[in-house]
């Protein structure tokens, strides 16, 4: 291959998995010049994209993960284990693996571009002594990260809680990202770093905090829940001034109906999209039951047996890279189905307390109905320096 020109050298390693083409950069330098080109970027996405196929897990909390469902080995990444198992990896390797101290890393945030961010605590060997605290911005599977040192005022306080990362991409390169934390310091409350400058800084607001210290990170903006569970509170990075404003909120498309799950949102190739059962009353007195997916504007409505009242799955993402198909949980029969929103069609049925195959794995019943929902975008991101 040394004597193939570059184009066509980009031409068959395209052709390859994340993981595999990574690892060519070692070769020679022209390789590695061929996979860092625009060229090969963009040859690469346009060979995958219609392979609606990701690497992604569902994640119940944070720093105590249970990895509920995970998804690899496609085509895109050719990931042979599952997220959840990279992340614990880079941690064990990363903090816990070092001598003369002690470090303790949990996950508290996830981001659209394959990031997480890392809450970081070093102790002296024993692991009795408090030394200081730090985040790190990291990918898991590129095991590339950033740390940051938190502000000088919350190194040896608990009252930091960093709960957001959002990442902004152009061309397919990850150009900033933004790091939102709270302190319970009521001269401080939230507090911004931002990569571009390096520097913390306090926002100038009070806003609602996320609820359930759930965030989801989406085309450089962050989302949560309100405390009523009514609308949608989005912080927007993408704002040109201050004055524009920073915050938005969206009411939900249901609040005048009587809907059976807690409200919840989840992602699809850069939208924001929402599921529920809507019950209607008809003037005859009866009632109608129907499973109602929006993008903020009403996508799907089916009648079909998984809307009776006595139905107790309740949902948990839309795939991410197939918005006709929908993932249910049920804590009562301990069985999981993926359902087709389109024609109400049940695709899989599987019991929770067996392995679901090489690619879509069942892994520990979690308790509650709260996700991350951690997916690998179609390309390699790397981190800004």
């Amino acid at each position: 291959m040394v004597f193939l020109p570059d184009d066509l050298c980009a031409a068959i390693l395209s052709r390859l998995p994340i993981k595999v083409f990574t690892s060519f950069k070692l070769v020679c330098k022209q390789w590695n010049s061929v996979v860092e080109s625009q060229i090969f970027r963009n040859l690469f996405i346009s060979q995958h994209q219609n392979t609606q196929s990701s690497s992604w897990s569902l994640i119940k909390g944070a720093s105590n993960r249970t990895e509920f469902l995970a998804h690899y080995r496609c085509k895109t990444w050719g990931l042979q284990r599952s997220l959840e198992s990279y992340i614990s990896s880079f941690i064990s390797y990363k903090f816990e693996n070092q001598r003369g101290k002690y470090r303790r890393g949990s996950v508290v945030a996830y981001s659209d571009a394959g990031f997480v961010l890392i809450d970081v605590s070093s102790y002296r060997y024993s692991g009795s002594t408090f030394e200081k605290r730090s985040l790190c911005v990291a990918n898991p599977v590129s095991q590339e990260c950033i740390e940051i040192d938190v502000p000088k005022a919350f190194e040896n306080s608990g009252i930091f809680w960093p709960f957001g990362i959002a990442t902004r991409t152009d061309n397919g390169v990850v150009i900033s990202y933004k790091i939102v934390a709270y302190s319970s310091n009521s001269d401080v409350g939230y507090l911004v770093y931002s990569s571009e400058t390096g520097l913390w800084s306090p926002l100038p607001y009070n806003f609602e905090r996320c609820e359930c210290n759930y965030t989801i990170s989406l085309n450089g903006n962050l989302h949560w829940l309100s405390r009523n569970n009514d609308e949608l509170v989005s912080m927007d990075f993408n704002a040109t001034t201050m004055e524009a404003g920073l915050f938005r909120y969206t009411a939900f498309p249901d609040l005048e109906k009587r809907v059976k799950f807690k409200r919840a949102c989840t992602t699809y190739q850069g939208s924001l999209m929402y599921m529920n059962i809507v019950s209607q009353d008809n003037d005859d007195g009866s009632v109608d039951h129907k499973l109602c997916s929006w993008e903020w504007q009403l996508r799907s409505e089916i009648s079909t047996d998984l809307t009776e009242t006595y139905f107790d799955y309740f949902p948990l993402r839309v795939d991410s890279l197939d918005a006709t198909t929908a993932y249910f949980l049920s804590q009562k029969h301990q069985r999981f189905i993926a359902f087709n929103l389109r024609n109400g069609a049940c695709l899989l049925s599987a019991c929770l307390l067996h392995s679901g195959g090489r690619i879509l794995r069942f892994l520990h019943y979690p308790e509650g109905s709260y996700f991350y929902s951690f997916v690998l975008p179609q390309w390699l991101y790397r981190l800004p320096r």
